[in-house]
C-alpha cells in the first residue's frame, strides 16, 4: 500500500495557481453566454409586439386616412371602439366598407386584430393584420379606438404583448376632408 501512494503526489501551488483563473474565465464565458441568450429572447419578444403594433397602426392609419365616414361603436369602456367601420367612395364610384374587429386568439387573453373588406356591399378579404393584441378591463391601459367627431380626429390606441415583453402606440389619425 504503501508503494501505491509513495509515487502521488498532491496538488502544487503553482499548479492550483494557473488552474483558479483558468476556471474563472470558463465560468465567466459560460455566463456572458447566458445572459446573451436571455437578453435575445426578450429583445425578440418585444421586437415582435412592436411588428404587430406598427402592422396595426399602419392599416388602421392606411383605411382611416381615405375615409370619407367614420364609424365606432365608442358606449363604454367594455367595447373599445371596435367594431370600427370607416367608409368611402374612390374615383370609379367603388363603395369600400372596412370594419376592424377583435376577435380573441385561441388558448389566450390576447386578441387578433381582423380587417374585413367590402366592396359595393360585397365582401371581399378578411385578413389578420394584426396579432398578440392586449385588451385590459381599463381601456386607457390597452387597446382602444374614440372618433371625436368635433375634431375629426379617430384616436387608436393599440397594445401587443409577447411573453413579458409589451409596446404600446398611440395613433391620431384625420381623415381626407369631404370634397
Amino acid at each position: 500500500m504503501k508503494r501505491l501512494l509513495k509515487g502521488q503526489r498532491g496538488i502544487t501551488l503553482v499548479e492550483l495557481l494557473v488552474a483558479i483563473p483558468i476556471v474563472a474565465l470558463v465560468v465567466t464565458a459560460a455566463t456572458g453566454a447566458v445572459f446573451q441568450v436571455l437578453n435575445s429572447t426578450r429583445a425578440n419578444s418585444y421586437m415582435i409586439a412592436y411588428r404587430e403594433v406598427q402592422w396595426a397602426g399602419y392599416w388602421v392609419n392606411h383605411d382611416a386616412l381615405q375615409a370619407q365616414n367614420v364609424t365606432d361603436t365608442w358606449e363604454g369602456p367594455s367595447d373599445r371602439g371596435f367594431p370600427l367601420t370607416l367608409t368611402w367612395t374612390d374615383w370609379s364610384d367603388d363603395e369600400y366598407r372596412i370594419t376592424y374587429t377583435l376577435e380573441d386568439m385561441p388558448s389566450s387573453d390576447l386578441k387578433y386584430l381582423q380587417r374585413q373588406v367590402w366592396v359595393n356591399s360585397t365582401p371581399t378579404a378578411t385578413t389578420t393584420v394584426a396579432r398578440y393584441i392586449y385588451v385590459d378591463a381599463d381601456p386607457s391601459k390597452a387597446t382602444n379606438c374614440v372618433w371625436y367627431e368635433d375634431e375629426k380626429v379617430l384616436t387608436f390606441t393599440v397594445k401587443a404583448q409577447m411573453g413579458q415583453q409589451t409596446a404600446t402606440r398611440t395613433y391620431e389619425i384625420k381623415p381626407r376632408p369631404l370634397s
